[in-house]
């Protein structure tokens, strides 16, 4: 087995998406898996000039067929420390060792980078998970777990009706304005600030990360990023005063409209008390039955200890559905 470097410009990419692919309709077969475009998209931004991480994409071949795909992400502006590993092995060369190579080869470059710590993501399907199995195995700690919610579509409309209401109620002196793929410019230091606040406000458990430094610089390359991925993103924010004090995202896959994903929710420290989490929710549900009627589901991820959040997502209809583990290792 050799282990080589792509990217998305090689003719090695696309059967590297292939086993992301596979990967996915293996564990979770309920869920269609990221198209190739969400890949090459990433893939694209790491390499981009004044981006705010870089990284790279590793193909296990045997063969002649790759059969093990490996990306590490590499923060540039804060989390400096850190690096984000993924491995996926296809279902049919598992427990062949392609995944401890790839592991290896991650390690690897992360060390070569002066990281000192390795974290990756597993979306649960339920206790016996390929990838918590290989974490564990292999020495890592579950530092977080976060219960994914479902919201199915369309919302009951006396329920969203009475939450509006209340929320209105709650929040008076408080406008609430939407906007798609791109924050308007008077907002967008407050974006950038907002996302600054929930590096530190989300619940980040045991795993070795801190505060993430953005600016209005970043909020543009993360909005290029989802449309380079084929999305489209649904905001809503509430303003007071001139200024944009909590916000909430939707991303919708374009050529899959039917299973959006809930990004991040938050309001500013001091605007709290006000139910803007549920007000800026129901706004972005409103906008999203005006102009994406398809969308039939939305998940979310929440930590169980957020119980604010939860208690907006759940008033609203959303059921739990499943798990997301994040686990980290020292190097």
């Amino acid at each position: 087995m050799q282990i080589v470097e792509t990217g998305p410009d090689d003719g090695l990419f696309a059967a590297w998406c292939h086993v992301w692919a596979a990967t996915e309709r293996a564990d979770r077969p309920d869920e269609e898996p990221q198209p190739a475009s969400e890949h090459v998209g990433l893939a694209r931004q790491l390499a981009a000039r004044g981006s705010s991480r870089r990284g790279t994409h590793r193909a296990a071949v045997t063969g002649g067929a790759v059969v093990g795909a490996l990306r590490l992400l590499l923060p540039v502006r804060d989390n400096t420390s850190v690096a984000h590993l993924d491995v996926a092995v296809h279902p049919d060369a598992r427990r062949r060792g392609t995944g401890t190579a790839l592991l290896e080869e991650g390690v690897r470059l992360a060390r070569a980078a002066g990281r000192t710590s390795l974290v990756t993501e597993v979306l649960e399907a339920g206790p016996d998970t390929p990838g918590c199995a290989f974490a564990r195995a292999h020495g890592w700690t579950c530092g977080m777990r976060e219960t994914r919610r479902d919201l199915l579509l369309p919302v009951d409309e006396a329920r969203l009706s009475a939450l509006e209401a209340e929320a209105t109620a709650a929040s008076a002196g408080y406008e609430v304005v939407t906007w798609r793929d791109r924050v308007p410019d008077a907002l967008l230091a407050d974006r950038a600030l907002l996302s600054t606040q929930m590096s530190t406000d989300a619940p980040s458990g045991d795993v070795p990360v801190g505060a993430e430094v953005w600016d209005g610089a970043r909020v543009r390359e993360q909005e290029a990023l989802a449309l380079a991925r084929g999305r489209t993103v649904l905001s809503a924010g509430a303003v007071r005063d001139g200024r944009l004090v909590a916000f909430t995202d939707l991303h919708v896959p374009v050529a899959r409209p039917e299973h959006a994903r809930q990004s991040g929710t938050l309001v500013l420290d001091g605007h709290r008390g006000h139910r803007l989490g549920a007000r800026v929710k129901v706004a972005v549900l409103r906008e999203l039955a005006a102009t994406m009627p398809r969308v039939r589901r939305i998940s979310t991820y929440n930590s169980d200890g957020n119980r604010p959040m939860v208690a907006v997502n759940e008033a609203l209809g959303f059921r739990p559905a499943g798990a997301l583990s994040t686990w980290s290792t020292p190097l």
